[in-house]
């Protein structure tokens, strides 16, 4: 994915790994099913995890970049992101510095795998014109949703300085991209 600017590049980050600060007090419509961001994959062999909601995907996001919660906690919500907990201080000061809002909406679509979903985050930043991430890829692991790997790499490589990029980003640079 390519950013015409660095400011859209530092929306971006914060778009997928954060969430608007109204978002936590929206109701979900009541049609709308609404599962845990841990959501357990159904019983039985093989069976694909039950797709998580907008709102489950809002709680990831806002989890990996919020201050308050611990670099434990903050693992829980990256794929791979125990190898790196250096990587949430990074996307934490990123959305602090940008002002950004963000929130994924439905629909959420089957990913790649049975055990991926693809999601369109929007997102804002004050004086700019409101734009959309499409196909943010989260992952199930254990029955717990993950902004995938290679997302958070795309955006942490397109929003800071190289040698603040962490190893865990710099391992991807042959990994084909979705």
């Amino acid at each position: 994915m390519k950013f015409s600017t660095k400011a859209a590049a530092i929306t971006m980050i914060a778009a997928a790994l954060s969430l608007s600060a109204c978002s936590g007090d929206e109701q979900p419509a009541k049609n709308e099913k609404t599962n845990s961001a841990t959501t357990k994959a159904a019983p039985g062999k093989g069976a694909a995890p039950a797709q998580p909601s907008a709102a489950d995907l809002n709680a990831i996001l806002a989890k990996a970049t919020d201050p308050a919660a611990s670099v434990e906690e903050k693992t829980k919500t990256v794929q791979g992101g125990e190898t790196a907990p250096e990587l949430f201080e990074t996307m934490t000061q990123s959305k602090a510095e940008s002002g950004a809002n963000f929130q994924v909406v439905d629909p959420i679509l089957p990913g790649y795998t049975p055990e991926s979903v693809l999601a369109t985050v929007n997102f804002t930043i004050p004086g700019r014109e409101p734009q959309s991430a499409e196909n943010v890829e989260f992952i199930n692991e254990g029955g717990t949703w993950k902004l995938s790997q290679s997302w958070a790499c795309t955006l942490i490589k397109n929003t800071v300085e190289p040698s603040k990029v962490p190893p865990m980003c710099e391992q991807q640079a042959g990994m084909p991209s979705h």
